[in-house]
């Protein structure tokens, strides 16, 4: 595994700083790294079906209703409960300026679009890292290590996009962000263990990008969201963010090892 991990970070910040090599063309290029994950563990995979000679199909596993309801509705509600205690702190003010229908429309349809960009990720971090780290580690130890690597393949994209924007202080940005990534792939993880399958947690993914840009800005561009105030205090992926998943963590801690998880090969 450790090969594994050291080719996808190391491809995915050399991709990364090619990428801001022209800082003109950076912000609508940097969504390529999303697929890093999905080409090196389609690579990693085939080598070991070749070594083992046994086939595990990562897309083909089933999902029941409890997952995908937990991977379609969490991150709604999540969103809402920042974007509720940015409105009561006066953080953050709602300005409605945009036709109702046509939004949710376009909310839809970029969340049918985000499924490609979300597979690309979580082939990689749930449908593969977390399931083999669970078969060497238990569960708690593959969760710990599964949202390291996947705050690590972050902070390059983040720190360099901070500093294009101007959102803020680009260490902060990246610091906070990352802490982020690391506490969220608990509820990732857990919505992953409900089924032991990966497509309940790439709706949720995708759910995630698009709801949580929507109501809260983007912290990556600094396009306000709904909720119109400082995107790095009100956004999921922000302070307010941080404080509600740190909160929120404990409960999927005591969650995990309820749930009884297939062994890959």
């Amino acid at each position: 595994m450790k090969k594994y991990i050291i080719t996808i970070l190391a491809v995915s910040w050399g991709l990364t700083g090619l990428i801001f090599l022209n800082p003109k063309t950076a912000i609508n290029n940097f969504g390529l790294i999303m697929f890093i994950p999905l080409i090196m563990t389609i690579i990693f995979h085939k080598i070991e079906e070749k070594k083992t000679g046994m086939k595990e199909k990562i897309l083909k596993k089933r999902f029941n209703r409890k997952a995908i309801l937990f991977g379609c509705l969490y991150p709604i509600v999540f969103v809402m409960i920042c974007a509720g205690i940015a409105v009561m702190l006066g953080q953050g003010t709602v300005v409605l300026d945009k036709e109702p229908v046509v939004w949710i429309i376009r909310l839809l349809v970029t969340v049918l679009i985000g499924l490609f960009s979300a597979l690309g990720e979580e082939y990689g971090w749930r449908g593969y890292l977390l399931p083999k780290l669970t078969n060497i580690y238990g569960k708690k130890k593959a969760v710990l290590l599964t949202g390291a690597v996947w705050s690590l393949y972050h902070i390059p994209v983040v720190y360099l996009l901070a500093k294009l924007t101007g959102l803020g202080n680009p260490l902060l940005i990246c610091v906070i962000q990352a802490a982020v990534v690391f506490v969220s792939n608990f509820a990732f993880s857990f919505c992953y263990y409900l089924s032991d399958s990966i497509i309940p947690v790439i709706f949720y993914h995708s759910i995630w990008n698009t709801w949580n840009t929507a109501i809260l800005g983007d912290i990556y561009t600094g396009k306000q969201g709904i909720v119109h105030g400082k995107i790095f205090i009100v956004n999921g992926e922000g302070v307010i963010g941080l404080i509600v998943a740190v909160v929120i963590v404990i409960y999927f801690w005591k969650k995990i090892d309820n749930h009884k998880v297939r062994k890959m090969a």
